[in-house]
């Protein structure tokens, strides 16, 4: 999964007027490195002014939808 196949797919669930998003929250485990990737791609996308520190689990909100990245565990 890379930034723009995650955008396609939040994209696909909020414009589908048949899901239910209320209390919806999508996860998605990630391998190592490709968590820390999305976390600072993410982290860019947003211009925060603060420098970035890796998190071991990623939270958005769109739409009353949540999405959760969370590193996988080996």
């Amino acid at each position: 999964m890379d930034y723009n196949k995650l955008i396609e797919t939040i994209s696909e669930v909020v414009n589908n007027e048949k899901i239910l998003k209320t209390n919806l929250t999508l996860v998605y485990e990630l391998p190592e490195k490709l968590h820390e990737q999305m976390d600072e791609e993410l982290f860019y996308k947003t211009k925060n002014e603060s420098q970035f520190q890796h998190k071991d689990e990623i939270e958005l909100e769109v739409s009353n939808l949540k999405i959760k990245l969370i590193k996988k565990i080996v």
